[in-house]
């Protein structure tokens, strides 16, 4: 019988059949043509014109490696107030791009009636939106600050916050710490209740105080080491920290049983630790923030320093571009719902600051890591692993710091460039909890980020540094 040679052209999945039953084979990696516009095509040739790639290349091998050489460190936990960037009294703090109350969804809305009820600027529901339509208020995007919003992303001045701050460069980022028994509570969901406001200062005056007093004598703790060996055992660091909040305990527990403090708090404050899910998930957010903001502002790189939604737009940041937004319509997400009277139409379409992970190269870029967060959407581990070579072609570089089991100890991907966006026509993958019009989550899947966001930075790109070039 003859025996078949076969070149498979595309779809991997053909070819790997093929090897299952022995048959020589060979495969060539092909895709359909990405269609572009005449305007982009110009754009793409005028940021890829000799004199502007040179210098697109250098910056951003210099913003890459803010990422990748970057030392964040647990060090405080301070007063919004006294520690992220603006937030004086009468402020407030949202995650997702810019957007006015009018425009907000409900959860916003109601996080910002909550935060007026939270600090006593209001009495009731009713006062608080007067307060806040009479424009004494300031709101501000927590991308526009050093912290991070993750969910609906409501801060105020006394809500405590974790500092971390990157040793490499002494910028520091703050975020909010999951609120016990309540997870997402007043701040990743804009809740309120009195138990709620009640919790949150019992965190803030009672167990936060021993934890200042763990670092104060025993020093600061690196975060990297646990980001390093937690993608090694499972996690991507977006939605599952399974293992990073084993070796947080790990690093922790024994100091706080070390210091000198009453037995009944002491157990307080472990009780929090143990118990809370993804404990460890607000300290990788700050570790990413930490690193983005030392590439904010480097000239002429085209890596994305900030991605996000506020459930009505979706917007990015670009290092050589400041603090300038692209926004686009916000996503909506595929996965897995918690129960199966969800569905699409119970879900919102993105919302939170989260996915300032996948700027620093985990979450849905390193898929590869935890095969088990893609089967939340049906996928096996191959094609985890086929998501992060995909995310490979719009990255910078390999962080050497993440190897990875799954890739045959390869280094993850990162450092996204608007340019590989466009020319390759591939969004990158964000991963996140899927949330429900009425608040609270659902499930947790993953989305694109919107090309148009992108399509849009280049434009000011283009507009920006296109006179550095030689004419096309």
């Amino acid at each position: 019988m003859k025996k078949w040679r076969v070149i498979n052209i595309g779809i991997p999945l053909f070819f790997e059949a093929l090897q299952y039953q022995d048959c020589e084979a060979v495969q060539i990696d092909w895709r359909t043509p990405v269609r572009r516009s005449g305007r982009l095509e110009e754009l793409l040739e005028r940021i890829n014109a000799k004199g502007i790639r040179e210098k697109a290349d250098m910056a951003n091998e210099e913003a890459v490696n803010c990422i990748i050489g970057s030392d964040p460190a647990w060090i405080d936990i301070l007063p919004a107030g006294d520690v992220v960037e603006g937030l004086s009294d009468y402020t407030i703090v949202h995650s997702g791009p810019p957007i006015s109350y009018e425009d907000m969804v409900m959860l916003h809305q109601r996080g910002l009636v909550s935060a007026c009820l939270f600090e006593g600027w209001a009495k009731n529901e009713e006062e608080a939106v007067k307060l806040i339509r009479s424009g004494k208020l300031k709101i501000m995007s927590a991308l526009d600050t050093n912290t991070v919003g993750a969910g609906t992303g409501i801060i105020t001045k006394s809500v405590a916050m974790i500092v971390i701050e990157d040793r490499r460069t002494g910028i520091r980022a703050a975020t909010f710490p999951a609120e016990g028994p309540y997870q997402g509570g007043f701040c990743g969901w804009g809740l309120y209740s009195p138990e709620i406001a009640e919790n949150l200062r019992f965190m803030r005056e009672e167990l936060f105080p021993v934890l200042r007093k763990m670092l104060q004598e025993y020093g600061p703790i690196p975060i990297k080491p646990i980001l390093a060996e937690s993608m090694q055992m499972g996690d991507e660091n977006h939605t599952r920290q399974t293992a990073a909040d084993l070796l947080f305990e790990h690093q922790v527990l024994p100091k706080l049983i070390k210091i000198d403090i009453p037995k009944e708090k002491l157990l307080q404050v472990i009780n929090y630790i143990v118990d809370t899910p993804r404990f460890f998930h607000c300290f990788g957010q700050g570790a990413s923030r930490s690193a983005m903001l030392s590439a904010v502002g480097c000239k002429y790189s085209t890596m994305v320093t900030a991605v996000c939604g506020n459930g009505v737009t979706f917007g990015i940041k670009v290092a050589g571009l400041g603090n300038e937004w692209f926004t686009a319509q916000a996503p909506m997400m595929k996965g897995r719902y918690t129960s199966s009277k969800y569905t699409i139409k119970d879900q919102l379409p993105w919302i939170g600051d989260s996915c300032v992970v996948e700027c620093a190269g985990m979450g849905g870029i390193a898929a590869a890591a935890s095969p088990i967060v893609c089967s939340l959407r049906g996928l096996k581990a191959k094609d985890a692993v086929n998501l992060t070579r995909e995310m490979e072609k719009i990255c910078i570089s390999h962080n050497p710091n993440f190897p990875i089991p799954n890739m045959d100890f390869d280094f993850l991907p990162v450092g996204i460039d608007i340019r590989k966006v466009i020319e390759t026509g591939t969004a990158p993958e964000i991963h996140g909890g899927m949330f429900n019009y009425e608040g609270g989550l659902i499930g947790a899947g993953s989305a694109r980020v919107p090309m148009e966001c992108f399509e849009k930075a280049m434009e000011t790109y283009v507009k920006r540094y296109g006179g550095d070039c030689e004419p096309i």
